[in-house]
Protein backbone atom coordinates (compact mmCIF):
# COMPACT_ATOMS: atom_id res chain seq x y z
CA UNK A 1 0.00 0.00 0.00
CA UNK A 2 3.21 2.40 0.65
CA UNK A 3 3.28 3.19 -3.29
CA UNK A 4 -0.35 3.73 -3.13
CA UNK A 5 0.35 6.43 -0.75
CA UNK A 6 3.16 7.87 -2.55
CA UNK A 7 1.12 7.83 -5.83
CA UNK A 8 -1.90 9.39 -4.71
CA UNK A 9 -2.64 12.80 -5.05
CA UNK A 10 -4.14 15.19 -3.15
CA UNK A 11 -7.10 18.36 -4.00
CA UNK A 12 -8.94 21.07 -1.27
CA UNK A 13 -12.49 19.68 -1.28
CA UNK A 14 -13.76 19.11 2.43
CA UNK A 15 -16.09 15.82 2.29
CA UNK A 16 -18.87 14.92 4.79
CA UNK A 17 -18.58 11.69 3.63
CA UNK A 18 -16.02 8.90 4.81
CA UNK A 19 -12.66 10.03 3.56
CA UNK A 20 -12.13 13.23 1.90
CA UNK A 21 -9.80 14.31 -1.38
CA UNK A 22 -8.46 16.56 1.41
CA UNK A 23 -6.39 14.18 3.30
CA UNK A 24 -7.03 11.68 0.68
CA UNK A 25 -3.98 9.18 1.34
CA UNK A 26 -3.51 9.36 4.65
CA UNK A 27 -7.18 8.78 5.12
CA UNK A 28 -7.11 5.74 2.62
CA UNK A 29 -4.53 4.01 4.29
CA UNK A 30 -5.98 4.32 8.06
CA UNK A 31 -9.45 3.86 7.02
CA UNK A 32 -10.02 1.94 3.73
CA UNK A 33 -7.05 -0.94 3.61
CA UNK A 34 -8.42 -1.93 6.67
CA UNK A 35 -12.06 -2.54 4.87
CA UNK A 36 -10.02 -4.32 2.18
CA UNK A 37 -8.03 -6.33 4.81
CA UNK A 38 -11.82 -7.50 5.94
CA UNK A 39 -12.61 -8.60 2.77
CA UNK A 40 -13.73 -12.17 3.32
CA UNK A 41 -13.16 -13.96 -0.67
CA UNK A 42 -14.82 -16.70 -2.14
CA UNK A 43 -15.31 -18.47 -5.62
CA UNK A 44 -17.59 -20.24 -6.96
CA UNK A 45 -18.60 -22.05 -10.54
CA UNK A 46 -20.48 -19.68 -12.62
CA UNK A 47 -21.95 -20.70 -16.16
CA UNK A 48 -20.10 -23.07 -18.49
CA UNK A 49 -17.82 -23.58 -15.18
CA UNK A 50 -16.53 -20.37 -15.40
CA UNK A 51 -14.84 -19.61 -12.11
CA UNK A 52 -16.07 -16.47 -10.03
CA UNK A 53 -13.97 -14.66 -7.77
CA UNK A 54 -16.11 -12.56 -4.87
CA UNK A 55 -15.88 -10.92 -1.30
CA UNK A 56 -18.26 -10.40 1.32
CA UNK A 57 -17.81 -7.89 4.03
CA UNK A 58 -19.40 -7.08 7.32
CA UNK A 59 -19.12 -5.10 10.64
CA UNK A 60 -22.10 -6.60 12.05
CA UNK A 61 -22.33 -9.92 11.73
CA UNK A 62 -26.02 -9.87 12.68
CA UNK A 63 -27.22 -8.15 10.19
CA UNK A 64 -29.97 -9.90 7.47
CA UNK A 65 -29.89 -6.62 5.15
CA UNK A 66 -27.90 -7.62 1.83
CA UNK A 67 -26.67 -5.41 -0.25
CA UNK A 68 -24.62 -6.77 -3.77
CA UNK A 69 -22.41 -4.91 -5.79
CA UNK A 70 -21.35 -5.17 -9.33
CA UNK A 71 -18.80 -3.37 -10.76
CA UNK A 72 -18.14 -2.12 -14.19
CA UNK A 73 -16.01 -3.08 -16.59
CA UNK A 74 -12.43 -3.43 -15.90
CA UNK A 75 -12.58 -2.33 -12.32
CA UNK A 76 -11.63 -5.22 -9.73
CA UNK A 77 -14.36 -5.92 -6.59
CA UNK A 78 -11.38 -4.29 -4.37
CA UNK A 79 -11.96 -0.85 -5.83
CA UNK A 80 -14.82 -0.66 -4.05
CA UNK A 81 -13.79 -0.59 -0.80
CA UNK A 82 -14.02 2.94 -0.63
CA UNK A 83 -17.65 2.78 -1.66
CA UNK A 84 -18.17 -0.12 1.34
CA UNK A 85 -16.53 1.99 3.92
CA UNK A 86 -18.63 5.43 2.96
CA UNK A 87 -22.04 3.11 3.58
CA UNK A 88 -20.96 1.50 6.55
CA UNK A 89 -19.76 4.50 8.21
CA UNK A 90 -22.64 6.92 7.55
CA UNK A 91 -26.37 6.47 8.55
CA UNK A 92 -26.45 2.85 7.18
CA UNK A 93 -23.87 1.85 9.53
CA UNK A 94 -23.38 -1.88 10.60
CA UNK A 95 -27.06 -2.39 8.37
CA UNK A 96 -25.90 -4.52 5.58
CA UNK A 97 -23.65 -7.87 4.85
CA UNK A 98 -21.97 -6.42 1.83
CA UNK A 99 -21.77 -8.79 -1.76
CA UNK A 100 -19.21 -7.83 -4.39
CA UNK A 101 -18.41 -9.88 -6.99
CA UNK A 102 -15.90 -10.12 -10.27
CA UNK A 103 -17.58 -10.31 -13.66
CA UNK A 104 -16.46 -13.46 -16.11
CA UNK A 105 -13.92 -12.37 -17.98
CA UNK A 106 -12.30 -9.42 -15.48
CA UNK A 107 -11.16 -8.33 -12.04
CA UNK A 108 -9.67 -11.69 -10.39
CA UNK A 109 -12.82 -14.30 -11.99
CA UNK A 110 -11.65 -16.55 -14.74
CA UNK A 111 -11.14 -15.50 -18.42
CA UNK A 112 -12.62 -17.13 -21.28
CA UNK A 113 -9.59 -17.23 -23.88
CA UNK A 114 -7.14 -19.70 -23.04
CA UNK A 115 -3.93 -18.24 -24.83
CA UNK A 116 -2.00 -16.48 -21.63
CA UNK A 117 -0.80 -13.70 -24.36
CA UNK A 118 -4.93 -12.98 -24.44
CA UNK A 119 -5.16 -12.76 -20.77
CA UNK A 120 -5.91 -8.79 -21.11
CA UNK A 121 -8.47 -8.78 -23.38
CA UNK A 122 -12.10 -7.77 -22.55
CA UNK A 123 -14.15 -10.67 -23.56
CA UNK A 124 -17.28 -12.48 -23.29
CA UNK A 125 -18.48 -15.91 -24.67
CA UNK A 126 -22.56 -15.07 -24.01
CA UNK A 127 -23.87 -11.76 -22.57
CA UNK A 128 -26.67 -13.61 -20.90
CA UNK A 129 -23.79 -15.72 -18.81
CA UNK A 130 -23.19 -12.36 -16.84
CA UNK A 131 -26.58 -12.00 -15.45
CA UNK A 132 -26.29 -16.15 -15.05
CA UNK A 133 -23.57 -15.48 -12.76
CA UNK A 134 -25.56 -13.77 -10.66
CA UNK A 135 -28.16 -15.83 -10.25
CA UNK A 136 -25.69 -18.52 -9.13
CA UNK A 137 -24.41 -15.94 -6.69
CA UNK A 138 -27.59 -15.17 -5.34
CA UNK A 139 -28.72 -18.98 -5.24
CA UNK A 140 -25.57 -20.43 -3.65
CA UNK A 141 -23.35 -17.72 -1.80
CA UNK A 142 -25.56 -14.83 -0.72
CA UNK A 143 -28.76 -17.03 -0.06
CA UNK A 144 -26.77 -18.93 2.91
CA UNK A 145 -26.95 -15.37 4.77
CA UNK A 146 -31.19 -15.95 4.80
CA UNK A 147 -31.77 -11.58 4.31
CA UNK A 148 -34.66 -10.21 5.35
CA UNK A 149 -34.12 -7.63 2.27
CA UNK A 150 -32.01 -8.23 -0.98
CA UNK A 151 -30.26 -4.84 -2.54
CA UNK A 152 -28.47 -4.15 -5.60
CA UNK A 153 -25.29 -1.25 -6.63
CA UNK A 154 -24.24 -1.97 -10.03
CA UNK A 155 -22.37 0.32 -11.89
CA UNK A 156 -21.69 0.96 -15.55
CA UNK A 157 -20.97 -2.66 -17.09
CA UNK A 158 -22.54 -4.09 -14.04
CA UNK A 159 -25.75 -1.67 -14.16
CA UNK A 160 -26.55 -2.99 -17.83
CA UNK A 161 -25.88 -6.59 -16.60
CA UNK A 162 -28.35 -5.68 -13.90
CA UNK A 163 -31.26 -4.30 -15.68
CA UNK A 164 -30.68 -7.47 -17.98
CA UNK A 165 -30.69 -9.44 -14.53
CA UNK A 166 -33.86 -7.86 -13.11
CA UNK A 167 -36.02 -8.16 -16.27
CA UNK A 168 -35.27 -11.91 -16.23
CA UNK A 169 -35.41 -12.55 -12.81
CA UNK A 170 -37.81 -9.98 -11.07
CA UNK A 171 -38.05 -11.51 -7.86
CA UNK A 172 -34.22 -11.60 -6.41
CA UNK A 173 -33.92 -7.58 -5.15
CA UNK A 174 -36.25 -5.17 -3.52
CA UNK A 175 -34.89 -2.03 -4.23
CA UNK A 176 -31.53 -1.35 -7.31
CA UNK A 177 -29.52 1.80 -7.62
CA UNK A 178 -27.79 1.89 -10.31
CA UNK A 179 -25.12 4.50 -11.55
CA UNK A 180 -24.32 5.48 -15.07
CA UNK A 181 -25.55 1.97 -16.16
CA UNK A 182 -24.44 0.87 -19.69
CA UNK A 183 -27.72 0.49 -22.19
CA UNK A 184 -26.14 2.05 -25.26
CA UNK A 185 -21.89 2.43 -25.88
CA UNK A 186 -20.93 5.50 -27.25
CA UNK A 187 -18.84 4.82 -30.17
CA UNK A 188 -17.21 7.56 -30.80
CA UNK A 189 -15.67 8.61 -33.58
CA UNK A 190 -18.12 6.44 -35.28
CA UNK A 191 -21.92 6.18 -35.34
CA UNK A 192 -23.21 3.31 -33.97
CA UNK A 193 -24.47 1.99 -36.81
CA UNK A 194 -20.84 2.45 -38.17
CA UNK A 195 -19.48 0.81 -35.25
CA UNK A 196 -21.93 -1.97 -35.90
CA UNK A 197 -21.38 -2.68 -39.21
CA UNK A 198 -17.68 -2.87 -38.50
CA UNK A 199 -18.20 -5.47 -35.59
CA UNK A 200 -20.68 -7.58 -37.67
CA UNK A 201 -18.16 -7.79 -40.74
CA UNK A 202 -14.70 -8.57 -38.01
CA UNK A 203 -17.04 -11.68 -36.55
CA UNK A 204 -17.56 -12.87 -40.36
CA UNK A 205 -13.83 -12.39 -40.83
CA UNK A 206 -13.30 -14.79 -37.80
CA UNK A 207 -12.05 -11.61 -35.92
CA UNK A 208 -13.92 -12.48 -32.59
CA UNK A 209 -11.09 -12.91 -30.19
CA UNK A 210 -8.89 -9.98 -31.62
CA UNK A 211 -9.23 -6.23 -30.35
CA UNK A 212 -11.95 -4.48 -31.67
CA UNK A 213 -10.47 -1.34 -33.73
CA UNK A 214 -9.00 1.17 -31.53
CA UNK A 215 -8.93 -1.23 -28.91
CA UNK A 216 -5.32 -1.72 -27.30
CA UNK A 217 -3.73 -3.72 -24.29
CA UNK A 218 -3.62 -2.69 -20.39
CA UNK A 219 -2.03 1.02 -20.22
CA UNK A 220 -0.28 1.74 -17.06
CA UNK A 221 0.26 4.99 -17.47
CA UNK A 222 -1.23 7.82 -15.53
CA UNK A 223 -2.31 10.43 -17.75
CA UNK A 224 -5.22 12.06 -15.15
CA UNK A 225 -5.52 14.88 -17.83
CA UNK A 226 -6.87 12.62 -20.63
CA UNK A 227 -8.79 9.99 -18.21
CA UNK A 228 -12.73 9.94 -19.35
CA UNK A 229 -13.83 8.38 -15.96
CA UNK A 230 -13.16 10.75 -12.53
CA UNK A 231 -12.79 14.34 -12.62
CA UNK A 232 -10.84 13.51 -9.47
CA UNK A 233 -6.68 13.35 -9.60
CA UNK A 234 -6.79 11.60 -6.38
CA UNK A 235 -9.31 8.92 -7.17
CA UNK A 236 -7.61 8.32 -10.52
CA UNK A 237 -4.58 7.42 -8.67
CA UNK A 238 -6.25 5.26 -6.17
CA UNK A 239 -7.89 2.99 -9.75
CA UNK A 240 -4.74 3.08 -11.17
CA UNK A 241 -3.10 1.79 -8.12
CA UNK A 242 -5.24 -1.23 -7.24
CA UNK A 243 -4.16 -2.54 -10.34
CA UNK A 244 -0.53 -2.40 -9.19
CA UNK A 245 -1.58 -3.76 -6.20
CA UNK A 246 -4.19 -6.37 -7.74
CA UNK A 247 -2.43 -6.96 -11.31
CA UNK A 248 -4.31 -9.91 -11.62
CA UNK A 249 -6.92 -8.03 -12.42
CA UNK A 250 -5.58 -5.98 -15.23
CA UNK A 251 -7.78 -5.70 -18.30
CA UNK A 252 -7.34 -3.68 -21.59
CA UNK A 253 -9.79 -3.26 -24.80
CA UNK A 254 -12.44 -4.87 -26.03
CA UNK A 255 -12.78 -8.03 -28.56
CA UNK A 256 -15.23 -7.69 -31.21
CA UNK A 257 -16.78 -10.51 -29.45
CA UNK A 258 -17.63 -9.06 -25.99
CA UNK A 259 -18.88 -5.65 -28.73
CA UNK A 260 -20.74 -8.02 -30.85
CA UNK A 261 -22.52 -9.60 -27.21
CA UNK A 262 -23.47 -6.20 -26.10
CA UNK A 263 -24.90 -4.77 -28.97
CA UNK A 264 -26.73 -7.44 -29.84
CA UNK A 265 -27.80 -8.24 -25.80
CA UNK A 266 -28.61 -4.54 -24.92
CA UNK A 267 -30.83 -3.95 -28.41
CA UNK A 268 -33.49 -6.19 -26.57
CA UNK A 269 -32.78 -4.96 -23.12
CA UNK A 270 -33.84 -1.36 -24.05
CA UNK A 271 -37.16 -3.08 -25.22
CA UNK A 272 -38.60 -4.21 -22.00
CA UNK A 273 -37.90 -0.73 -19.62
CA UNK A 274 -41.07 -1.04 -18.32
CA UNK A 275 -40.90 -4.81 -17.05
CA UNK A 276 -38.88 -4.09 -13.78
CA UNK A 277 -41.10 -2.98 -11.19
CA UNK A 278 -38.87 -2.74 -8.22
CA UNK A 279 -37.80 0.78 -7.16
CA UNK A 280 -34.73 2.26 -9.01
CA UNK A 281 -32.36 4.92 -8.23
CA UNK A 282 -30.58 6.06 -11.57
CA UNK A 283 -27.19 8.45 -10.97
CA UNK A 284 -25.38 9.59 -14.08
CA UNK A 285 -22.64 11.78 -15.25
CA UNK A 286 -22.87 15.10 -17.34
CA UNK A 287 -19.92 14.33 -18.58
CA UNK A 288 -20.42 11.24 -20.07
CA UNK A 289 -18.08 8.84 -22.52
CA UNK A 290 -19.09 5.77 -22.21
CA UNK A 291 -22.98 5.23 -22.34
CA UNK A 292 -25.70 6.89 -24.12
CA UNK A 293 -27.45 9.16 -21.22
CA UNK A 294 -30.54 9.29 -23.18
CA UNK A 295 -31.01 5.66 -22.57
CA UNK A 296 -30.50 6.32 -18.96
CA UNK A 297 -33.29 8.91 -19.27
CA UNK A 298 -35.25 6.53 -20.91
CA UNK A 299 -34.72 3.75 -18.48
CA UNK A 300 -36.38 5.97 -15.61
CA UNK A 301 -38.91 7.64 -18.10
CA UNK A 302 -40.73 3.91 -18.66
CA UNK A 303 -39.75 2.07 -15.36
CA UNK A 304 -42.43 2.12 -12.97
CA UNK A 305 -40.48 3.02 -9.81
CA UNK A 306 -37.57 5.10 -10.96
CA UNK A 307 -35.91 8.28 -9.92
CA UNK A 308 -33.02 9.63 -11.65
CA UNK A 309 -30.06 12.17 -10.49
CA UNK A 310 -27.79 14.16 -12.62
CA UNK A 311 -24.48 15.10 -11.85
CA UNK A 312 -23.65 17.92 -14.28
CA UNK A 313 -19.93 18.18 -13.54
CA UNK A 314 -19.08 14.55 -12.79
CA UNK A 315 -17.58 12.34 -15.28
CA UNK A 316 -18.72 8.53 -15.68
CA UNK A 317 -17.57 7.11 -12.29
CA UNK A 318 -19.77 8.98 -9.98
CA UNK A 319 -19.24 6.93 -7.02
CA UNK A 320 -15.56 8.12 -7.65
CA UNK A 321 -15.20 11.72 -8.88
CA UNK A 322 -14.75 14.70 -7.08
CA UNK A 323 -16.27 14.91 -3.35
CA UNK A 324 -18.75 17.15 -4.50
CA UNK A 325 -20.21 14.78 -7.21
CA UNK A 326 -19.81 11.75 -5.01
CA UNK A 327 -21.15 13.16 -1.78
CA UNK A 328 -24.66 13.83 -3.83
CA UNK A 329 -24.38 10.22 -4.51
CA UNK A 330 -23.53 8.38 -1.43
CA UNK A 331 -26.17 10.48 0.43
CA UNK A 332 -29.20 9.52 -2.18
CA UNK A 333 -27.81 6.14 -1.99
CA UNK A 334 -28.40 6.26 1.95
CA UNK A 335 -32.22 7.94 1.40
CA UNK A 336 -32.81 5.43 -0.80
CA UNK A 337 -31.67 2.34 1.12
CA UNK A 338 -32.42 3.54 4.35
Amino acid sequence: MKSLIIALLLSTSPSVFAISEANYAAEYQEKIVPVLHKYQYGEFEGRNKISIHYATYTTNPTSTRCLVILPGRTEPIEKYAEVVESLDTGKLAGQFTYFLMDHRGQGSSERMISDSSDYQKGYVDHFENYADDIKIFMDTVVAQKNCSEKLLLAHSLGAGISVDFLQRYPEYFDRAALTSPMLKILTAPYSYAVARTIVLASMAAGRAKKFAVGQKEFNPTRDFDNNAFTTSSARYEMAMSTFDLFPKAKLGGVTNQWLNEVMSTTRTIRKHYGDITIPLRVFHAGNELYSEPGEMIRLCEEAPHCNRTLLPTSKHEVLMDRDVNRDQVIAGLEEFFR
